[in-house]
């Protein structure tokens, strides 16, 4: 695949996600207009969708249509958007704006943007019951709860402006940046019915993929500095050059991991180029 093929494989999916996130999201006509208003608006707002993309192209691994995961993909994003809002809020960050515009509580107010969360998550669950794998839901669950996304914004939180290890920062966001990123893959996995290795080499490679994601957010935050001052960052614990390389040596563990599920994995393969690009 190349960098042109991988351009269009990524427009593509993300135009066939955003049509998708458009029609699975309550409309802002049904009451209560200004809750479901905020949940558009958060998930519609932009984004790369690359963790759908990521579970859509374990579909290609598969040898399935996209369509056999889509409602996975789209909970996945809703959660990845609920959790933006969360971290945004003035008890988080304390960030005003995301992507360029107001963020969501500053938009709705933070009543609605916490109503908002909560719309979000319980649809989620919703789209993946509707796959009709009994263990998709725990799998999302797990994502989501204290050995997750939930425990690893807690210690996010928890290191800021305090002294913390390399290993401390790395666990965080194995679970904060990485839980969605596995449930990208093993929840697809789970829907398509792929045996025990081909999900466990699939794992594997997300966690490093995620992680390699957060050092490249970490990296391009870097030159400002002003969003992330006071935190521990791969970038803080590492220098620039010592994250860079971290990062790398991720990407290529990754699709390391993932060498004996042949040509169809392929576009998992620039998935992860495209990620340390990111960090370049």
């Amino acid at each position: 695949m190349t960098d042109t093929d991988l351009a269009r494989y990524l427009a593509e999916r993300k135009t066939l996600v955003d049509a998708a996130l458009d029609a699975r999201l309550p409309s802002a006509q049904e009451p209560p207009r200004q809750v479901h208003e905020a949940m558009r608006y958060a998930v519609l707002g932009g984004g790369k969708r690359l963790r759908p993309i990521l579970a859509i192209a374990v579909c290609d691994v598969a040898g399935s249509p996209a369509e056999a995961v889509l409602d996975a993909a789209c909970a996945i994003e809703l959660v990845h958007a609920a959790s933006l809002i969360l971290d945004d809020l003035p008890a988080m960050d304390d960030a005003h704006t995301r992507r360029g515009r107001p963020a969501t509580h500053v938009r709705f107010g933070e009543a609605t943007a916490l109503l908002a969360v909560m719309g979000l998550v319980a649809d989620a669950f919703d789209l993946v019951a509707r796959q009709g794998a009994c263990g998709a839901v725990g799998l999302l669950a797990h994502a989501i709860g204290t050995a997750g996304l939930t425990g690893g914004q807690h210690d996010d939180l928890r290191f800021s402006n305090q002294p913390a290890g390399l290993d401390q920062v790395e666990r965080a966001h194995h679970r904060k940046a990485g839980a969605l990123f596995v449930a990208s893959v093993r929840i697809p996995a789970e829907v398509l019915g792929l045996d025990a290795p081909h999900a466990a080499a699939l794992e594997s490679y997300a966690r490093d993929v995620g992680l390699a994601f957060q050092i490249a957010d970490d990296l391009r935050d870097a030159p400002g500095g002003a969003e992330d001052a006071g935190k521990n960052t791969f970038v803080s614990q590492l220098g620039e050059d010592g994250a860079r390389q971290r990062l790398r040596r991720l990407v290529a563990e990754a699709q390391e991991e993932i060498a004996g599920l042949g040509e169809r994995a392929d576009p998992l393969r620039r998935l992860a180029d495209y990620v340390a690009a990111r960090g370049d």
